[in-house]
């Protein structure tokens, strides 16, 4: 994993590469590599998928306390078993959750955390022609986090610049669903 760089694809079965023809089954781009070398499985890096929708990030008003600024995989499972026992949506959320496609298994890709979309916003020049590579929609306009903000917000990060505001989470915003590897 020492020489996976951002903008690199990512493959089913654990593969990268820096042509998006080397393998089958191209998952998507890296957005982020960690600069700490011995970083645990998971945590080396993040995966940006080439898909994107709009969606609502929940369809209800309330306050989950689902915060975390940097673990949106645990976030993302928590808005789902949250939704669960309360009878709410979390449109976002559960597409990412939900996510299968090129040897993707549902509950691998997430919705990042804020600080996740951030890291891989600030690394767009490369991404996006990378995404575009393979007939991906490149990051853009507002994107939803999985980091809440309050009771009827939650965190977006602009992918223009990576300025992060809070929205209203009834209202439809983009959704990324990435993967961390």
């Amino acid at each position: 994993f020492s020489e996976v760089k951002v903008g690199w694809y990512a493959f089913a079965g654990g593969k990268f590469s820096p042509d998006p023809d080397s393998y089958p089954n191209c998952q998507g781009v890296v957005g982020w590599v960690n600069p700490d070398k011995n970083a645990p499985q998971g945590q080396r890096g993040l995966i940006v998928t080439p898909d994107e929708v709009k969606k609502a990030w929940s369809d209800k008003h309330c306050e989950t306390n689902i915060k975390d600024e940097y673990d949106g995989k645990g976030n993302t499972e928590k808005l789902i078993a949250y939704g669960k026992a309360h009878d709410i949506s979390f449109p976002a959320a559960e597409w990412c959750a939900q996510y299968s496609k090129n040897g993707v298994k549902p509950g691998e890709g997430f919705m990042p955390a804020s600080e996740q979309l951030k890291l891989i916003v600030a690394n767009r020049k490369i991404v996006n022609p990378a995404l575009q590579k393979i007939g991906g929609i490149i990051l853009d306009g507002w994107i939803w986090s999985s980091s809440e903000y309050n009771y009827g917000y939650a965190w977006l990060v602009f992918a223009d610049d990576g300025g992060v505001t809070n929205y209203h989470k009834s209202d439809y915003g983009y959704v990324r669903c990435v993967l961390a590897f």
